[in-house]
């Protein structure tokens, strides 16, 4: 029963999280309306109201209805800068109820209850300063009404009744709008915090998985990458490859030339590599000056593809003039991620493969498949 149901409650509400919060109120006021309606249509079907007025204002409340809710359904009411329609909803409510003051008869006091609900419906939707212009509006609206019923229907409307009427309510509804307003503040004040606090908690999830120095992601969220990596290889096939990096002679830039000067090898270092790199790739800082590249790639035949890029990295490096007597060049050793393999074998590969690259002269990078001999470089080995 309920699958059944679903199409329609996605039609009717919307799939979209945000769009079927915002059409909640716009349900409970459907409900309110729907209401007055039936008790409007009672009334003129007992002879107790005029029946031509009370269809012509129900027609302008369902057309204001169903206009608000289909600008909330479709969207647009966002590009209209009202996602919920909530304040122009407020007002045209206004509206209706002063109008139903006017054609109610004598049921016209069931309309003051609902000016009362108004202002509460505003505590959960409205801006402060916008619940404190309704409660204003609500005063003047029913003044001008009462005022204008007073001097044109004279035989209807009893106007030293509805002085008092007026007068009493034109006490109460300050004092209901300002218990509004406290609650509105209240209530933009904890929306506020919540969103200082969900940015605090990205800062502080930013700052737990990135270097400091560098922005690259850390050894330990690399560690999760590369996990998640894998499990997506047990479901998908998608392989991929890594490549431990260590910049040559890095112990020497920082002795001939300081540490701060190091420091820029590292950030130039990332800038080049991140500005080379695939939206998908992923480098990490590993410690001190290592690096860890990890690359989707089809399996085996991608390490084509790490090798062209760590090329891509060199050349770009070459182009940043950290050093003013020779450039910052790298060592790499690259291997790819089996099938079933351990996370700590695959790393293992690549670590001998660092240090043959650096046994040969560095500048270079090595591959070195699962099939390798332990000691030997592949056939693959690719200097810069």
């Amino acid at each position: 029963m309920k699958e059944r149901l679903r199409p329609l409650v996605d039609l009717l509400l919307s799939r979209d999280p945000q769009i079927r919060s915002r059409l909640v109120f716009s349900w409970i006021a459907i409900y309110g309306y729907s209401a007055g309606s039936i008790v409007l249509l009672l009334a003129a079907h007992m002879g107790l109201v005029h029946a031509r007025s009370i269809f012509w204002l129900l027609g302008f409340i369902w057309t204001g209805v169903l206009t608000f809710y289909l600008l909330v359904r479709t969207g647009w009411s966002s590009r209209l800068g009202y996602p919920g329609m909530d304040f122009p909803q407020c007002i045209f409510a206004l509206i209706a109820m002063m109008a139903g003051y006017v054609v109610a008869g004598p049921i016209r006091e069931g309309v003051m209850p609902l000016v009362t609900l108004l202002l509460i419906f505003g505590v959960f939707t409205l801006e402060p300063r916008q619940v404190l212009l309704i409660g204003a509006l609500t005063v003047i609206c029913l003044g001008a009404v009462v005022g204008g019923m007073v001097l044109f229907m004279p035989g209807e409307y009893d106007g030293r009744a509805a002085l008092l009427k007026f007068t009493l309510c034109a006490l109460i509804l300050p004092a209901i709008s300002a218990v509004a307003y406290y609650v509105a503040r209240i209530r933009l004040r904890v929306k506020q915090q919540k969103i200082e606090l969900r940015q605090a908690l990205s800062m502080l999830q930013e700052v737990a998985i990135r270097d400091d120095m560098t922005g690259l992601v850390n050894r330990r969220h690399m560690l999760q990458l590369l996990d998640q990596q894998r499990e997506r290889q047990a479901r998908t096939g998608e392989g991929f490859c890594v490549a431990l990096i260590d910049l040559d002679h890095f112990k020497q830039i920082n002795d001939q030339h300081g540490h701060h000067v190091g420091d820029e090898v590292l950030k130039d270092f990332s800038l080049a590599a991140v500005s080379v790199l695939r939206q998908t790739d992923v480098l990490a800082r590993w410690g001190g000056e290592e690096f860890l590249l990890m690359m989707p790639t089809p399996g085996e035949t991608g390490f084509e593809q790490v090798l062209q890029a760590l090329d891509r990295v060199r050349q770009m490096l070459m182009a940043m003039p950290t050093l003013p007597d020779r450039p910052v060049s790298f060592s790499a050793g690259v291997t790819c991620h089996p099938p079933g393999e351990s996370l700590r074998e695959t790393l293992e590969r690549a670590d001998r493969a660092l240090y043959q690259a650096k046994a040969a002269g560095r500048a270079r990078s090595v591959v070195l498949t699962i099939e390798d001999n332990l000691t030997q470089a592949s056939p693959d080995s690719h200097s810069a």
